[in-house]
């Protein structure tokens, strides 16, 4: 019970509900906030005085420091008054300013002494920032997200991978990558590389045995990626400049999209997937270069990437990739029908916002389907305020 100051009637309680909930769920709730308001709610009530002590999970940011003496002290003040007997689940780092690289390691030191398990740092756009190897070596570690706001390389004290030999979760973003970092991550199973660039090597490998999701994102490698990773299944590549991707052959599901310009198509080193199943295929134009004409060698490009999943079974396209494709029948007419597994070829229109014809050439239609007669044929259509008038351009229209 609490008494509410200024009620009309004098010694007015009301029952205090935030306060008979649990401490696991009062927890959560803390944690949506920054560790500065959690300490904050000490002075709500003798309830209320040690809940922070005991969080599990920690969120500290910088945001409300003006200086970063005052939120080093501040962080130093929460880790030395903590529940130590409580482990350390989470931690989220935020930095808006610089970063001290012995402050970095007291709160890695500290996370990693009481089994934390999810990591997540968002670091400064400056290069002239070093992070200390510790915050890259942990045996409990499970999740890790680290980015930046800018292109940082990410270079540790010592020149050694990433150790994390329980990691199951690695999300990187905005970084240069110049050396395998992944090779002691063995249980790895789900990586997202974001905004990267892979600097001073020909062949960046990606050695992840027990990896099976991988997503490049916004990235760019003008010589190739080499995927070792033996059990990968489910592979996504979005706006990604590359050379050649070398994928292990097992995988299940393959998800791309492309620009026009500046991007390269992906050309694969390895041309057996036998066991494709699902694969989505978008062709995105530049916001640069919204009006660019379609080009033989894209047609080209897009052409000779189809022949590599030739096995797949649930083909979904775009309405830009058929277009492309379609305007150059004469180089479709040079390649007979690839798929013999096709059970359904979806066109996505959806993306599409204004009334428009949709050209698909007979013989992109017989590019798909001439050698799977029986795969379903689908349309994803947009709002139904949209008109799409779909014509087969050999063929006379009325």
């Amino acid at each position: 019970m609490i008494v509410i100051r200024g009620a009309k009637k004098e010694g007015m309680t009301v029952e205090d509900r935030l306060s008979s909930l649990p401490d696991e769920l009062i927890h959560k709730i803390l944690f949506c906030y920054d560790m500065k308001f959690a300490v904050q709610t000490c002075l709500l009530s003798s309830r209320w005085k040690l809940v922070w002590t005991s969080l599990p999970c920690l969120n500290f940011s910088s945001r409300q420091f003006h200086i970063l003496h005052k939120f080093a002290k501040f962080v130093t003040h929460v880790l030395s008054h903590r529940n130590h007997q409580i482990e350390v689940s989470t931690v989220k780092l935020r930095f808006h300013a610089g970063v001290n690289q012995d402050f970095v390691r007291k709160i890695a030191e500290y996370a990693f002494s009481h089994n934390v398990q999810q990591l997540t740092v968002f670091g400064p756009s400056s290069c002239r920032h070093v992070y200390p190897s510790c915050l890259f070596s942990s045996q409990s570690l499970k999740h890790f997200t680290f980015t930046c706001i800018s292109y940082t390389r990410l270079l540790i004290a010592t020149e050694a991978p990433l150790d994390f030999p329980s990691l199951t979760t690695l999300n990187l973003c905005n970084i240069i990558l110049s050396s395998d970092v992944f090779s002691k991550c063995v249980n790895l199973k789900n990586l997202t590389l974001e905004d990267f660039c892979v600097m001073d090597m020909e062949v960046f490998d990606i050695i992840t045995p027990q990896l099976s999701n991988l997503k490049l994102i916004d990235g760019r490698c003008s010589n190739s990626i080499n995927v070792i990773a033996p059990q990968l299944e489910n592979l996504t590549v979005i706006n990604c400049s590359i050379g050649y991707l070398n994928a292990p052959p097992r995988l299940l599901s393959f998800c791309y999209t492309f620009q026009l310009w500046p991007c390269r198509l992906v050309q694969f080193s390895n041309d057996q997937f036998p066991s494709l199943n699902k694969v989505t295929i978008y062709l995105s134009k530049s916001k640069d270069y919204p009006t660019v004409l379609y080009k033989e060698e894209d047609a080209r490009m897009i052409i000779n990437m189809l022949q590599h999943i030739h096995s797949v079974k649930y083909l979904t396209l775009d309405a830009d990739t058929i277009e492309c494709i379609s305007s150059f029948p004469d180089l479709l007419s040079q390649h007979s029908s690839p798929f013999s597994n096709l059970v359904c070829l979806t066109i996505d229109y959806s993306k599409k916002k204004d009334a428009l014809i949709v050209t698909m050439s007979s013989e992109a239609r017989n590019f798909f389907l001439e050698n799977s007669p029986s795969t379903t044929f689908t349309m994803k259509l947009p709002k139904v305020h949209t008109l799409i008038r779909i014509i087969y351009s050999s063929l006379p229209c009325s």
